[in-house]
């Protein structure tokens, strides 16, 4: 905000409601609407903060800082069109203030005009060269033109400022961590998002970038995630504010059950192909399905959500506290997370425990650390029984047949015939993996070398959105020519949007090779319905495993390597059988749509059969089993 807001003890209750009755006693004062927003926003309520002050603002017309404090306010509520216009009223009247232009800035990257945004946190770090936070807008906007190593700069400026607030010391190397990452430089990431936290522990987007990446760390193991979640969680509970009692699960009255989804995902996003099947096939007679969606940029699919769920929560920019009052006013039953530890997702509402039985599924391969999230959905593939119960602060409910329901892209394109058939390809075959680069350890590059090594005339496609940056591409190329690789064996591609019908790229490739530690999903189900076999490496944790959990029961345990030269064996010899290849194109598609993987309406059933288990349990007041779904309801075991 700008200075002439109120200082550190405006939110309090006491502040707020003297404000109000000054207001009531004097309602044309513009000064106590500008009070009343600073101590609205203090407070955690942006959105009536931002009504205060454009109170103040017509109360009293030429007066900047209302206006630019609206902005702030609406662009903390993600109204950024909204923002834009109280930020650019703003600056009319005093062009050249630095912390409006940064504000803007920022506004303009939320809203995709990363250009617009460069020019503007560049003026305003002109002005103010020695605050960090242009800096770091400008950081922002140019992550956003793909201009990594000027985005990195920009970063190491904000970082060598004259220190401002620790979080925004934190969030500059916090950011930098991001655009480390995807310059494929993922150790000296994940050092960073471990600096941000020690620079200010409540910082909880680089908490919660530390725990996500931690994933892919080859080092890590179930025992070091499960603490490093645990420690995360010891610091967050504490410094909520007391919350009521959970609500008590609900009686057998006849009622559907009060199901909601929270989750940023219900957008163009790998998740949606698993929700949309779950969501169509939902009975609406027994599951009452509440969306809580904190999208930042709907699309066309967030519309087909918002059209196919009763009740549709936008809880975007809405604090933890707010979002669980909803919770508790909507009288959900069971809350699902669906999203754990990844960005935009508020984790914190499950540690405020607004309804009775909470559940997490499907968005993070790992344990939230939460104790608040009473289960985990999982099968025994993925989470064997025995140290997995021990290290996961859920339950586990293992699911039959799998925790995972598919739904191709209405337009996924026909399988086509074996590219290694192809004139162009002689009989060689092409290996490919689409997943995202931070995946790709070193020990992966080492495996896909030594089966290059073994088949001189094969190739590799890899695929992925950082692989439109020009350092991405030049650290990977690096990576294999030290094994030994030459670059034309090596093919690089863009990420290709939707629209684009990316699934046709599988008609170049005749064997999917999945990354490890952290396993492909969706990559997983596209290479299997355009008929593309895929090998995966079963480790040591969930992140591991889920490619062995969706070839077991796809039917394809031969796939599954238990070790890195078993994983080159099984992808020799694929490589070698060609007609067996052909066989697989010819058959996948179909067998993956008559597997459990793809059967919507028993994954439905299973689930509400569950969900009604899982309240049965809280309301009998016991813990439940950890190794299996309680009772066994039909399809869970």
């Amino acid at each position: 905000m700008t200075e002439e807001s109120a200082g550190p003890a405006a939110g309090t209750p006491d502040r707020i409601q003297a404000l109000t009755r000054a207001i009531a006693a004097d309602p044309a004062r513009a000064d106590l609407h500008f009070d009343l927003g600073a101590a609205l926003l203090a407070a955690g309520d942006p959105a009536k903060a931002a009504r205060a002050w454009a109170e103040a603002a017509r109360l009293k017309p030429g007066w900047m800082a209302p206006l630019a404090n609206r902005g702030i306010a609406l662009q903390q509520l993600q109204r950024h069109a909204e923002a834009e216009t109280a930020l650019r009223d703003a600056l009319r009247l005093r062009p050249d203030t630095e912390p409006v232009l940064t504000a803007l800035a920022g506004v303009l990257q939320a809203l995709g005009r990363s250009g617009e945004a460069a020019e503007t946190a560049g003026r305003a770090a002109a002005l103010a060269p020695g605050r960090p936070e242009p800096w770091i807008n400008l950081g922002l906007a140019l992550h956003g033109l793909g201009r990594l190593a000027d985005a990195e700069a920009a970063y190491r400026r904000a970082i060598a400022t004259v220190p401002g607030s620790p979080k925004d010391a934190a969030m500059a190397v916090y950011n930098l961590g991001h655009v480390l990452n995807d310059q494929w430089r993922g150790a000296e990431a994940l050092t960073h998002f471990r600096r941000a936290v020690a620079l200010d522990p409540d910082y909880q987007p680089a908490r919660h970038a530390l725990l996500f990446n931690l994933l892919h760390d080859p080092a890590a193991t179930e025992e070091t995630i499960h603490a490093e979640h645990v420690e995360w969680a010891h610091h967050l509970v504490p410094r909520l504010p007391a919350a009521p009692p959970p609500p008590t699960a609900p009686g057998c009255n006849g009622r559907p059950l009060r199901v909601g989804y929270v989750s940023p995902d219900f957008r163009s996003h790998s998740c949606a192909f698993f929700l949309r099947p779950l969501f169509a096939a939902h009975d609406r007679e027994a599951v009452e399905v509440f969306a809580y969606a904190s999208v930042e940029q709907p699309d066309a699919i967030t519309a087909w959500f918002r059209a196919n769920t009763a009740h549709w929560r936008d809880i975007a920019g809405l604090g933890d506290q707010a979002i669980a009052a909803q919770v508790r006013a909507d009288g959900i039953d069971l809350l699902v997370d669906l999203a754990g530890h990844t960005r935009g997702q508020p984790l914190g509402v499950f540690a405020l425990q607004p309804a009775p039985v909470q559940v997490a599924w499907l968005g993070y391969p790992a344990t939230s650390g939460l104790t608040g999230i009473g289960y985990r959905l999982t099968d025994a593939e993925a989470d064997p029984p025995g140290a997995a119960d021990r290290l996961h602060t859920e339950r586990l409910v293992r699911l039959a047949g799998g925790f995972h329901c598919y739904q191709a892209p209405p337009d996924a394109p026909d399988v086509g015939e074996l590219p290694a058939f192809g004139r162009q390809h002689g009989g060689d075959v092409t290996f490919g993996s689409f997943n995202n680069i931070s995946k790709i350890t070193p020990g992966v590059v080492a495996s896909w070398a030594g089966i290059l090594r073994a088949l001189p005339g094969a190739k590799l496609v890899l695929k992925g959105q950082l692989l439109a940056h020009d350092t991405a591409r030049s650290s990977l190329a690096a990576a294999f020519a030290a094994e030994g690789i030459d670059a034309g064996r090596i093919e690089l591609r863009a990420w290709v949007p939707r629209a684009g019908n990316p699934l046709a790229a599988y008609q170049d490739i005749d064997i999917a090779l999945d990354t490890f530690p952290y396993n492909g999903t969706t990559t997983t189900f596209e290479a299997l319905w355009m008929g593309v076999p895929v090998v995966t490496l079963r480790g040591g944790r969930h992140a591991a495993r889920v490619g062995a959990s969706i070839l077991t029961h796809l039917g394809r345990p031969e796939w599954i390597a238990g070790d890195p030269a078993a994983y080159q064996r099984i992808a020799l010899e694929m490589a070698t059988n060609l007609p067996a290849l052909a066989g697989h194109r010819r058959g996948l598609r179909r067998a993956l749509r008559a597997s459990s993987l793809c059967d919507a309406t028993g994954f439905a059933r299973k689930l509400e059969s569950t969900y009604r288990e899982l309240l049965r349990v809280r309301a009998g007041g016991a813990g439940g089993p950890r190794s299996t779904a309680p009772a066994s309801p039909p399809g869970a075991g």
